[in-house]
């Protein structure tokens, strides 16, 4: 696991220096009100995997990683975890930043909840968007992508609307039950993952 974990770092050190520079300056930016640096923790978190996706389909990577020692869980997992850790590291950058340039030197409560959401939504999209990459690979689930993302910042829109008018349901309370569900469903999906990339069609 280790070792798949390296071949991405190196491969997205060596193809997409300029990006990791991007999210890190944009998440460490101060909030001017368009929310770029939350929009880049979503992007470190959904861009860079399926950049990865696309690079290891170009380089014919499954057809070698065959002839490894890597279980099929292995090959999946990894690939969730280097998301996790994208979407970890925009994240801590976007902390810094909030440290550095807000008032008090802390996280205002706006911005936590905002980021907290944020990191729900990125959760859900991969849950949702991983299985259909391992299924269908990079090029052709590319085009289901936006499909995918609108769908569900529209359900999980309406969903918090709904809730948020819910008496039974403080705010502080809410942000957090949201980040849970989603990362259950995200851990779950791995399992489905597996399951598409055994029948791929790439």
């Amino acid at each position: 696991m280790k070792a798949l974990l390296y071949k991405d770092l190196c491969v997205l050190w060596k193809q997409m220096k300029f990006v990791i520079v991007m999210v890190a300056v944009f998440c460490l930016m101060p909030d001017t009100g368009f929310n770029l640096n939350t929009f880049f923790v979503a992007y470190a978190g959904l861009i860079i995997p399926v950049t990865l996706f696309a690079y290891d389909e170009r380089a014919k990577w499954d057809a070698l990683a065959t002839m490894m020692p890597y279980s099929t869980r292995d090959l999946v997992l990894s690939r969730y975890l280097f998301g996790w850790l994208s979407t970890a590291f925009a994240v801590l950058c976007y902390l810094v930043g909030q440290v550095l340039f807000s008032g008090g030197h802390k996280p205002a409560d706006g911005s936590s909840l905002v980021l907290v959401m944020t990191l729900a939504m990125t959760l859900v999209v991969q849950a949702v968007y991983f299985p259909i990459l391992f299924r269908l690979g990079a090029e052709k689930g590319r085009l289901v992508m936006l499909v995918v993302i609108v769908a569900i910042m529209v359900v999980v829109g309406v969903a918090t609307d709904l809730l948020r008018d819910t008496p039974l349901v403080a705010p502080g309370f809410l942000a957090p039950l949201v980040l849970l569900v989603a990362t259950l469903l995200c851990l779950a999906s791995v399992k489905v993952a597996e399951k598409q990339y055994a029948q791929r069609v790439w």
